[in-house]
């Protein structure tokens, strides 16, 4: 290679490089502005569904309309009451002080003693008095205390005896503080009425009781407590679920109820922190579950169209799941969602966008377990039955299987308990748990042909669609340039072919081969398939520089007939990569020979080589060796089996050698696959035929 062809290259290398960086610059900010507008589009529409519909009712009005819970909140002042009503049924605890009767037995032996003490002395009045005073009540005078000091040991002793039975008798029952008196008074009247006992000692006795006797039925304020605390803690906070009636309509408003209509946030400021953060928290746990999945198993995602495709099928999804949850969560399309991904990208990646959008629906729905179930079931049902090779009628069909799925599902939350099985029964609600598979597929395939127009995307009813002869580029193709038609075909099966066989999207490979010589309908007679036979070449008339200027040019023509078409690009990439940088070596050859003179120009190669870009998937080179393969066979004269292997082998050897398969991905084993199926083709194309005797005529 020349020196400043080198340089050339170089420079060209490193502006290439700039312009990766550039790129992924660039790629890195769409992600980050899609990756926001998701995020706020689901913020909005998690915000709005948490925010109730404010009521203008006060304390005393007549509710002129039904009001119901928008989200389960607990009843603060029907627990409170219930709590108060738990508390005050706890018995308070009671126990007997066993230290009461002992302190008593004490006093009356002190008692006894101390009147020993004086019959064995000659003690005074006063010293009497002064001793036996402590023991008794203000009541007993002092006569009657210097009477039990005469008393005769043997009677004062029988009274003692008679005070210490009727203490433990009435003790042992257990006296509270408020039946003291009357407990005070019955013993006093026990011992009165006692026949042994005289009248002077019964009465300094029931002084005695009356000054000391003392309430042993204490209570256990510590218990007490106790009790009522696990009495409170077990009290099941009142629930208002989800949908109950708080005000009926002609109901005069409570403060009980306007309590919940403030706690609800439907009276009052609407707007509340927990529902903020829960908003946000659960936005970006969604945003953030598809982010990872996509970096780990889809990286290719960033930096290209798809990411904005997937964005929009989100903030889609999203806004649908909350207007319709408006309305009934039983109309939820969480399937739709799931079957424009599962279309777009792939199934796996259905499965965890089903998950994500059972979020969304528990999210909006305050996490109704029912339309959570029937989210996922439907959600995980599109994804699994959809098909790789799907059109309109398996995505309907795929709407009617959900119906079943979600139909059996909601019986078996019903028959399990988890749903009221009367609700089950309910013709109304099990109506629309059938209606809501079709009426998600119906709205996927709606919303399909939007998002291939505003995107470029391309999917298999797209291909279908390009691949109809009808289409209007096609049937300029078979009018205009008729051979080269012919010729697209025959790449067409060539491409199918090997793309099935080594794993390629095959519909694509064959709609692209469709258009990739689309651009010689402006020159079709240039092009020798287009040549009728007899009619001079032109190309003999012209340089070779200039034929090959002609040549070259049928790929910039058709990019300009597919724009014009509005032909998507991925097809568009076929037109343009389907002779990536190769040399147009019939015209190069005849240049240099032309250039025989010893002070004659070389032919720059650069000159004679198409302007690309070389292939960067599986299907566009694929489609550029079925092209060159094709064109080659037909040239053969005799295209046996082995001629032809060997052909192809060669042709796919010369791209291979020239660079022009370095972009794409496709392996070496690969390319023996496709050698191995186009030579099979090949001979059924070519194969030979029996020659038929002539009829013998009589």
């Amino acid at each position: 290679m020349a020196k400043p062809e080198r340089e050339a290259r170089a420079k060209n290398k490193d502006k290439l490089s700039l312009q990766e960086v550039l790129s992924e610059i660039a790629g890195f900010r769409r992600e980050i502005l899609w990756g926001t507008l998701a995020f706020v589009v689901m913020f909005m529409t998690f915000f709005v569904s948490l925010m109730p519909q404010p009521v203008r009712v006060q304390v005393g009005d007549v509710s002129a309309v039904d009001i119901k819970a928008p989200r389960e909140v607990i009843d603060v002042i029907a627990t409170e009451a219930l709590r108060q009503q738990a508390a005050a049924n706890v018995p308070e605890q009671w126990e007997k002080d066993p230290k009461v009767l002992a302190e008593l037995k004490t006093q009356v032996a002190a008692f006894r003693d101390a009147v020993a003490l004086l019959q064995a002395g000659t003690p005074t009045t006063q010293e009497i008095i002064g001793s036996l005073r402590p023991f008794l009540s203000s009541s007993m005078s002092d006569s009657d205390i210097i009477a039990l000091a005469a008393s005769q040991p043997e009677l004062l002793d029988t009274g003692v005896a008679k005070l210490l039975e009727v203490l433990e008798a009435g003790l042992s029952a257990g006296i509270k503080s408020e039946n003291l008196l009357s407990a005070k008074a019955d013993m006093v009247s026990d011992l009165s009425s006692a026949s042994e006992i005289p009248a002077h000692v019964a009465k300094a006795l029931g002084s005695f009781v009356d000054k000391n006797l003392k309430a042993n039925w204490v209570l256990n304020e510590e218990s007490t407590e106790r009790e009522r605390r696990k009495a409170v803690d077990a009290v099941e906070p009142v629930r208002i679920r989800r949908g109950q009636f708080i005000v009926r309509e002609g109901d005069i408003v409570t403060e009980q109820q306007m309590a919940l209509l403030v706690e609800l946030g439907m009276v009052g400021p609407r707007v509340r922190f927990a529902a903020v953060a829960g908003a946000c928290l659960m936005s970006a746990l969604i945003i953030g579950v598809i982010y990872v999945y996509l970096r780990a198993h889809h990286p290719e995602v960033f930096g290209s169209q798809k990411l904005a495709v997937l964005a929009s099928v989100l903030m889609v999804s999203v806004v649908t799941i909350g207007g319709m949850a408006a309305f009934t969560g039983f109309l939820i399309p969480a399937a739709t969602g799931v079957l424009l991904v599962a279309s777009l990208f792939d199934r796996r990646f259905g499965v965890l966008f089903s998950a994500c959008m059972t979020l969304v629906t528990g999210t909006v729905t305050g996490f109704d377990v029912r339309f959570m179930a029937l989210a996922l079931s439907g959600g995980l049902t599109a994804s699994l039955v959809l098909r790789s090779d799907w059109n309109r009628m398996h995505l309907i069909r795929a709407g009617f299987v959900v119906a079943l799925t979600n139909t059996a599902i909601y019986i078996g939350l019903g028959l399990t308990g988890t749903v009221p099985l009367d609700d089950v029964l309910s013709w109304r609600d099990m109506l629309m748990v059938m209606v809501d598979g079709p009426f998600s597929a119906v709205l996927a395939v709606g919303l399909l042909p939007l998002f291939e127009a505003a995107f470029g995307i391309i999917t298999p009813i797209k291909l279908l669609e390009l691949s109809n002869p009808e289409h209007p580029l096609l049937h300029r193709l078979l009018l205009e340039a008729p051979g080269t038609y012919h010729h697209s075909i025959m790449v067409a099966n060539l491409a199918e072919a090997a793309a099935m066989a080594i794993g390629a999207d095959s519909l694509l490979a064959r709609v692209g081969a469709y258009y990739h010589d689309v651009g010689k309908i402006k020159r079709p007679y240039f092009f020798t398939e287009n040549q009728i036979q007899g009619m001079d070449n032109p190309h003999d008339k012209m340089s070779p520089t200039l034929s090959a200027t002609v040549i070259m040019s049928h790929v910039r023509d058709g990019l300009e007939l597919a724009k014009e078409h509005k032909v998507p690009q991925v097809i568009q990439d076929f037109i343009a990569e389907h002779h990536g940088t190769m040399l147009a070596s019939y015209f190069y050859n005849k240049a240099a020979e032309g250039s025989g003179g010893k002070d004659a120009r070389v032919p720059e190669e650069w000159d004679f080589r198409y302007e690309g870009p070389r292939p960067r998937t599986k299907e566009t080179a694929v489609v550029m060796l079925a092209d060159g393969v094709e064109a080659a066979v037909r040239s053969l004269s005799k295209p046996t089996p082995a001629r032809i292997e060997s052909l192809v082998r060669k042709m796919i050897n010369d791209r291979l050698m020239d660079h022009q398969l370095d972009r794409c991905d496709l392996t070496l084993k690969e390319l023996d696959i496709v050698s191995e199926t186009f030579t099979k083709v090949l001979a059924g194309m070519f194969h030979t035929r029996i020659e038929y005797p002539e009829q013998k005529t009589k």
